[in-house]
């Protein structure tokens, strides 16, 4: 099999991408977030490690974004998989394939997501027929149905990319004017300060400017790794937490002493 992949390790990988879209509209237990999958596709391939440094690099693009309204963003997840996997077989610099390949593959893969979403309202209309009919099953049945072209918008370029191997992936490369490709490498470098500045912006950083100072001085002057901020970070939101909890229990509490002498 083309850039060493297994047709076992192709199948776990595309299942995955498959499902992933049909859970974001479901359950949403994390299958579409790419962190995981990018995880599962480096536990796969045997580089967990790839898997997780381009699962972050991506992750950090979209931070602040979502799909409100049912608007399509560029899909990270699949687009992160087939990094993973190609990038981990040809032994790629991860961040570079994720800031390149990965940032160009999720733009094209919207284009999908777009297509998917007008493949499924053939189901619905079925379903609305169906309706007038009082036909509860065949309603059902569309439903289901449907989730064929979501899944296909995701598992099917992921299936065809790691089968085809990484000259595709070369040719692409090839393909794509220079001038292009070192913007996408730029634009994978400040999505991320996007990405924080977006979420920052929906966050009460002017009501706690106590952390944001801590995680700088952490990060610039001590050289701490990203996870012990995060893991610091982590027990300051308990602490936040559990003495806001504390405080409203003591006022609950409080409020019904006064309602119990009266």
């Amino acid at each position: 099999m083309s850039g060493g992949l297994s047709i076992i390790q192709i199948l776990l990988i595309t299942a995955w991408a498959f499902w992933s879209i049909v859970d974001s509209l479901s359950w949403n237990i994390g299958f579409n977030n790419c962190i995981l999958a990018c995880l599962f596709t480096g536990v796969v391939v045997g580089d967990m490690k790839y898997g997780l440094i381009v699962g972050g690099t991506l992750q950090m693009t979209q931070l602040g974004a979502g799909t409100y309204g049912g608007a399509s963003i560029p899909n990270i997840t699949s687009s992160g998989m087939i990094a993973t996997a190609l990038g981990a077989a040809s032994g790629a610099d991860p961040i570079a394939m994720a800031s390149s390949i990965g940032i160009a593959l999720a733009a094209l893969f919207t284009q999908l997501d777009i297509l998917a979403r007008f493949s499924n309202t053939a189901f619905q209309h079925i379903a609305d027929k169906y309706v007038e009919e009082d036909n509860t099953k065949g309603i059902a049945l569309m439903n289901t149905l449907g989730i064929i072209p979501w899944g296909l918008s995701r598992g099917l370029p992921v299936l065809l990319l790691l089968v085809a191997g990484q000259g595709v992936v070369d040719t692409l490369i090839k393909i794509i004017p220079a001038f292009i490709m070192n913007g996408f490498k730029f634009a994978g470098g400040l999505l991320p300060v996007v990405g924080f500045a977006i979420l920052m912006r929906y966050l009460p950083v002017l009501k706690k400017p106590q952390f944001i100072i801590l995680g700088f001085v952490l990060a610039a002057y001590i050289n701490m790794p990203i996870l012990g901020i995060a893991l610091i970070g982590t027990a300051a939101a308990l602490v936040t937490y559990q003495n806001a909890t504390a405080k409203l229990a003591a006022g609950t509490a409080q409020g019904g002493d006064d309602d119990y002498d009266e």
